[in-house]
């Protein structure tokens, strides 16, 4: 039986292979990693868990018989309170030159840091908890490890009554859907425009832990 486990330190290399590759370096059009971006994306994880205030939890996905190899990786943030007001002003901000001129994809990366800075800003101001990632490693795909990453989240939404959100990719969204989450909106990507090829649809959704699935007042 599959189970869900904090990851660890030593986790954290193989959480960000799978992450890379399915994401590379952005999940808005899937750019390969720029020079350093493995480092960074590393050294995130580590700082958040040697935080112990930290509000970020990094989760894996393991088979006890072979308990070194992560099948599955996920960022969840529990914001019971809200986000800080220096979260919020910093989410206010624009991207920085020297984050835009990492590749040939700045700017796809401003337009993905504006659609993920200002959506997560507007939930920001509620209580409610972000599910910011989920990746499975491709050999570990449909076992139902992104499953048991989702419904953790949803453990913890009974625990704490609040609303859960995220931003799905059109391949996640379909796992979303079956587990209560519902569509706010979809905004369309035009690749093209950035160099690359096709679109790339991001839909926002909320699920509610009201049982009638009513949305709860969001002013």
């Amino acid at each position: 039986m599959l189970v869900v486990k904090p990851v660890e330190h030593a986790d954290v290399p193989q959480c960000i292979a799978i992450r890379v590759a399915a994401l590379g370096s952005l999940v808005i059009g899937r750019p390969p990693p720029y020079p350093g971006y493995v480092e960074e994306a590393e050294a995130a994880v580590h700082a958040n868990l040697d935080d112990p205030d930290s509000f970020v939890r990094h989760l894996k996905v393991v088979d006890p018989a072979e308990e070194d190899r992560v099948m599955a990786y996920a960022k969840w943030e529990l914001y019971p309170n809200g986000r800080s007001k220096e979260s919020l002003e910093k989410l206010k901000q624009p991207m920085s030159d020297g984050d835009r001129t990492v590749d040939q994809y700045g700017s796809l990366r401003e337009a993905a840091h504006e659609y993920f800075c200002t959506r997560n800003g507007q939930m920001g101001k509620h209580p409610h908890l972000l599910l910011a990632l989920l990746v499975t490693a491709e050999e570990h795909r449909r076992q139902g490890a992104g499953s048991l990453l989702v419904k953790w989240g949803l453990d913890k939404q009974k625990e704490t009554n609040l609303n859960c959100y995220l931003q799905a990719s059109e391949q996640g969204k379909s796992l979303y859907s079956h587990y209560g989450f519902q569509d706010i909106d979809t905004v369309v990507f035009d690749l093209e425009k950035y160099g690359l090829t096709g679109v790339e649809k991001m839909t926002e959704m909320i699920r509610y832990p009201t049982e009638s699935g009513k949305p709860e007042a969001l002013a």
